[in-house]
């Protein structure tokens, strides 16, 4: 899931006024933030071992719970950001095919192969979120007006149709890991052949 974690963390910030919606977003994001952290460093991070197992799921909770509520002061906060970072993963397997328990079964129903049933649906949790948090006078304007609803609906237009043409929704160094593992098997038998 892409922009549907950003519509629960808007639902999740119009149950609380005493909520820090930016925290939220970070919580709501922050599994794949970490995929991101080693798509960057080139480090493979195989079916999200690493950030989506339930084991990696947990600690990032509460290290982002922990830092939200030193961060802001406020318990709702810290708390729903933990909330948040372990209710990223179901969504996921709705949309994506993870690791979800170290050493178990690669699972998930893959909605990202079917890139109109992965939009209409982040479309509408994105879009019930939206409405939640546009009812409530606290919310920050800049993410309750139209012009907020539409980008996030331009973005997960956008990461569905580069996800078809690719064949899939995110980078991964796993491949290319594997693959220079191979290259440098491959001379090695080249140079005892030769």
């Amino acid at each position: 899931m892409i922009t549907g974690h950003l519509g629960i963390a808007a639902a999740a910030h119009s149950t609380r006024r005493d909520s820090a919606f930016v925290w939220l977003v970070v919580a709501a994001m922050a599994p794949d933030v970490v995929d991101g952290v080693f798509v960057v460093a080139r480090s493979c991070n195989p079916n999200g071992l690493y950030s989506h197992t339930v084991p990696a799921a947990a600690l990032i909770a509460a290290i982002v719970g922990a830092m939200a509520f030193l961060t802001t002061g406020q318990r709702a906060t810290g708390l729903l950001c933990a909330v948040l970072v372990l209710a990223h993963l179901p969504p996921d397997f709705i949309t994506g095919h993870k690791l979800f328990w170290p050493g178990g079964e690669i699972v998930g129903l893959r909605l990202y192969d079917r890139p109109v049933l992965d939009f209409l649906l982040e479309s509408v949790i994105v879009a019930v979120g939206w409405w939640m948090m546009r009812r409530r006078e606290w919310t920050p304007r800049w993410a309750t007006g139209t012009a907020a609803l539409v980008s996030l609906l331009a973005l997960q237009t956008a990461a569905d149709i580069v996800g078809a043409l690719r064949g899939g929704m995110k980078p991964s160094v796993c491949a290319e890991a594997s693959a220079r593992a191979d290259v440098p098997a491959a001379t090695a038998v080249r140079v005892t052949r030769d």
